[in-house]
């Protein structure tokens, strides 16, 4: 445990015991939350990371994002339907993929890693989601409630703490590229899919509007051309925020077709392109640690790839049996998977049913992956004043500009393997500070 984790726990539990709930111990509680966290269900305290590592983590990321986004030029000769191939895609998106690759344009980059601290501290990629329409932007807006809580103001002054405000980096990334200077966003889904949707990213909605953007929600079949631009419904609009997958497109082109022409004319933007779906599969990742990438890497990306990537390959035939005889080691994943589902852990599963599992995943499109023992943060309790142990998940954004802001999701220790936000009420969210590299009070 780092100094200001420990020194803030202690805090916390001090003032427990002097029955004082109204420091530290309960700063998220009486935090005045803006509206876009108001229906946030929040862990107890944020947590803490030395800015060094977690710059150098980022840096990381960053150098591995220009791997991925090169990996059909430098094994598959720019081939894009044989990349495709090669991660277990399937056949009917090719076409679809080869299209939408954006030939001599730099893939957009924007979306947000999530990983794991190991027991040493060190950072490990467990997906990196690489798209406009990732969850989170809001958290970044809870350190400002937290500053004006007066004993964490006192604690984050004593150890300089700092922060990023990620609807900042989020709004300025959409200002650059639209093509107005005052732009309308959409967040753009897919048929049918807005009324669910809509209390989920009302959130998202919420912090770029308080960055004076002005946003607009619809659906593909919203969507048209008129004379060279673009319209959601009866709003000219600027950027498309993609929050459609490219299997959504299938049977519904027009809307497509309409952003696309748009896109290409300069008049909006797609953001993230559709050919982001080339990347943010899992089984990207696992290219980066097959041998047959080793040829293609300089020395500085494959240190940077063996230091933040676990060992990742895509589920063969030929692999089951190494697989079996690794199973407490290894977690199998969908490739193009989200929220947890299809996630099975070797050492969780008996091994005969680990075996079958294999079996039928073996190369349909999954990946596997060494397990990474996430380090557990202690959280005080400010109602009960027990302290447990919470497993974090870092969601790490990355943008044009670098690094974007955090958005951490957190379960307790003892509960399962698979952590969402989404999909389990007992899964809380929080935000990192980060500290400079002298553990030291500021003074």
């Amino acid at each position: 445990m780092d100094e200001v984790t420990a020194r803030y726990v202690e805090l916390c539990r001090a003032e427990l015991c002097r029955a004082d709930g109204s420091g530290l111990s309960r700063a998220v509680a009486e935090a005045e939350l803006p509206g876009c966290l108001r229906d946030a269900r929040l862990l107890a305290r944020p947590l803490f990371a030395g800015e060094p590592e977690l710059r150098a983590a980022v840096d990381d990321l960053l150098a591995l994002f220009d791997v991925l986004v090169s990996l059909p030029d430098r094994l598959f000769d720019g081939d894009v339907e044989r990349y495709w191939a090669a991660l277990g895609g399937e056949p009917r998106m090719a076409p679809l993929l080869r299209r939408h690759a954006h030939a001599g344009r730099p893939a957009d980059r924007f979306g947000r890693a999530d990983l794991y601290r190991d027991e040493h501290g060190r950072f490990a990629l467990l997906e990196f989601n690489i798209a406009g329409g990732v969850g989170g932007f809001e958290l970044g807006e809870l350190p400002r409630s937290l500053e004006a809580v007066p004993a964490f103001a006192a604690f984050a002054e004593r150890y300089a703490l700092r922060h990023v405000r990620t609807a900042e980096r989020v709004a300025a990334t959409l200002r650059a590229v639209a093509p107005r200077p005052s732009p309308v966003v959409a967040l753009v889904f897919a048929p049918g899919a807005l009324p669910r949707y809509r209390r989920p990213v009302a959130p998202t909605v919420a912090v770029l509007e308080g960055q004076g953007l002005d946003v607009v929600l619809g659906e593909l079949g919203d969507v048209r051309g008129d004379g060279g631009k673009l319209f959601v419904g009866t709003a000219r609009v600027d950027v498309v925020l993609r929050f459609f997958t490219v299997d959504d497109t299938i049977g519904h082109e027009d809307g497509l077709a309409a952003i696309t022409r748009a896109d290409e004319k300069g008049t909006a933007v797609l953001w993230t392109g559709l050919d982001s779906a080339l990347f943010t599969n899992k089984g990207a990742l696992a290219l980066l640690s097959d041998p047959r990438c080793d040829a293609v890497l300089s020395a500085r990306e494959r240190r940077a790839a063996e230091r933040i990537l676990p060992w990742t390959r895509l589920l063969t035939a030929q692999l089951v049996d190494r697989c079996v005889e690794e199973r407490e080691r290894l977690i199998l994943k969908p490739c193009r998977g989200f929220a947890g589902s299809g996630v099975v852990a070797g050492w969780a599963c008996p091994e005969r049913e680990w075996r079958d599992v294999l079996r039928d995943a073996a190369d349909g499109g999954f990946v596997v992956q060494r397990r990474v023992v996430p380090r557990p943060e202690p959280v005080v309790d400010p109602v009960t004043g027990e302290t447990e142990d919470w497993t974090p998940v870092w969601g790490l954004f990355v943008t044009p500009d670098g690094y974007g802001g955090n958005a951490i999701r957190a379960q307790r220790a003892t509960g399962g393997d698979v952590i969402g936000y989404s999909t389990s009420t007992e899964t809380l969210a929080t935000v990192a500070f980060t500290r400079p590299a002298d553990d030291r009070p500021a003074r």
